[in-house]
């Protein structure tokens, strides 16, 4: 008979929807208070005839002073049995058991009872959200972790278009050993997964949520620009499907002339202020010819050596090079702050080439707002008080209500100073609203604040959250909230405005929120310090 501390747990779900045709490799794991005999066995009992088990039994691994041992098992679901094609939907069940035991007891078995199913193959392809990331210039230094990440993603669908819970798929690189330049962390972006081996490539075996959803996220690991085109494989040779956007881990560096291929070239502006004319948001820009030119060169831009988020992939060189066809946001540029717009070019096997900087200075003409030309859905954030998320706290929407600087400093006995921006999420939503909740599947989200005043006038992206319980105050627990430091917004001077919007991925469409609006003054009292 078992002992309550004797234990076994295997690495797949026991209800897991499995594909047709696919290679199935789980690890059996015992652990006691007490040591486990060695020399025993895992013994598969009981399978469904529309199994292929690669053997019966596998011998039992001790680990950790005798207190845990675990073993490594397979099978094939098959395709068909005794002439007859396995049908969506097949019963697969087989029982996991032991003749191990410790302190004279034995362990409990485990029952697997999941389906069968034919994959969509289309369901397979990966979403990255982010494909540019960037790297520092020298090894000395390894890539940021902060907002230069990206989450990945596709929600597994069987050909009947049921969702695909529990399934286990293996992410690698079409290229061989390219998953040793990166980090991976699972759905929650809090805990690593270690490559492992398969076949001839290292890669991350991953399982798809309740709802089919399969989600991970990827870091830069490596100080050098390089490229990564990740592939989903169902084991078994079911599948091996290539995600939808390569990745570039990307950075500038000043070549210096001989080594340049150009320099950006603003058709009407050689040098000195920029100024937006006729009030458009956007400038066009020329990219030259350069040697080596093929479609599928990125075309990526950078201001003071920081990546702007805009990039171009060349798809025409006739129409895209020496054109006036590359569209750029003002807002890439501070106004009034010296600035130097280059571009780096990455070749898809990660060689790259550099521009020369344009030197200049944006002095204005549009303001820094939230996009007017995108249909916006969502409902606008809620902005809060350095005192923290509850009711009490809230700064309203509109212009006449300002954000000063009590509203941002830190008080006594409180522990943040700045501002938090909540966004709500909810499954609910009132049919007769045209302004919708952000669902609560969504998880990743970027928010923009937007500042206009007398002495400064700029454009910021956050994406980093705060947890609800690290802000240490009463809040909706299904909300995402963002903090905004003291020192992006003090010293703010005259009549300013300040905005936010947000934006995130349902599915593979960019959603927009409603813009939240106030007025802002944030000059400090003389000898105020913030104790931050």
């Amino acid at each position: 008979m078992p002992d309550k501390n004797n234990n076994m747990d295997i690495s797949i779900l026991t209800n897991a929807d499995l594909v047709i045709g696919q290679y199935v490799s789980f690890v059996v794991t015992l652990s006691s208070d007490k040591p486990i005999l060695p020399s025993k066995n895992i013994i598969i009992k009981s399978a469904s005839n529309n199994i292929k088990l690669d053997n019966i039994s596998a011998l039992l691994k001790l680990e950790i002073n005798g207190l845990k041992a675990s073993a490594r098992l397979g099978f094939t679901v098959l395709q068909e049995v005794s002439g007859i094609s396995v049908q969506d939907g097949a019963s697969i069940t087989f029982e996991v058991d032991t003749d191990a035991t410790a302190g004279g007891r034995g362990f409990p078995s485990k029952k697997f009872s999941g389906k069968a199913y034919e994959i969509d193959i289309a369901s397979l392809v990966l979403f990255v959200k982010k494909p540019y990331l960037t790297t520092p210039l020298t090894s000395s230094h390894k890539p940021s972790e902060k907002d230069n990440y990206t989450p990945i993603y596709t929600t597994l669908k069987s050909k009947s278009g049921k969702l695909l819970a529990g399934t286990p798929v293996f992410i690698t690189s079409s290229i061989l050993h390219k998953m040793n330049d990166f980090y991976f962390k699972d759905a929650t972006n809090l805990i690593d997964i270690p490559p492992e081996e398969m076949g001839p490539n290292k890669g991350i075996l991953i399982t798809s949520d309740s709802r089919g959803l399969l989600k991970f996220y990827l870091y830069p690991k490596v100080s050098e620009i390089t490229t990564l085109l990740l592939k989903t494989v169902i084991l078994g040779n079911v599948a091996d499907i290539v995600a939808k956007q390569m990745i570039y881990v990307v950075n500038y560096s000043n070549p210096g002339y001989m080594n340049s291929i150009g320099t950006p070239n603003i058709p009407w502006f050689s040098m000195g202020n920029l100024y937006a004319n006729d009030g458009l948001r956007y400038f066009l820009t020329i990219v030259n010819s350069y040697d080596g030119a093929v479609n599928g060169d990125v075309i990526l831009f950078f201001v003071n050596g920081h990546y702007t988020g805009h990039a171009v992939t060349l798809k025409d060189k006739a129409k895209q090079l020496d054109q006036p066809s590359i569209r750029l946001p003002y807002s890439i540029f501070e106004r009034g702050e010296p600035s130097e717009l280059s571009y780096s070019v990455v070749k898809e096997n990660g060689n790259a080439l550099f521009s020369e900087p344009l030197s200049l200075t944006y002095i204005g003409g549009v303001p820094y707002e939230p996009d007017p030309d995108v249909n916006r859905e969502y409902e606008a954030c809620i902005v809060h008080t350095s005192l923290g998320v509850g009711h009490d706290n809230i700064i309203p929407s509109g212009y006449g209500i300002y954000v000063n600087i009590d509203a941002i400093i830190k008080y006594p006995e409180y522990q943040y100073d700045g501002l938090f921006v909540e966004i709500v999420r909810a499954n609910t939503h009132d049919p007769k609203s045209k302004i919708k909740s952000v669902p609560l599947s969504i998880t990743d989200i970027t928010l923009n604040m937007y500042i206009n005043s007398d002495n400064k006038n700029f454009q910021k992206t956050y994406n980093q959250q705060i947890p609800l319980n690290k802000i240490g105050s009463d809040g909706n627990k299904n909300s995402i909230f963002f903090h905004i430091p003291y020192d992006d917004i003090v010293d703010v001077r005259g009549v300013g405005n300040i905005s936010f919007d947000y934006q995130f991925y349902l599915n593979e469409n960019l959603e927009y929120s409603v813009g939240w609006r106030a007025n802002i003054e944030t000059v400090p009292e003389p000898g105020y310090k913030d104790n931050n």
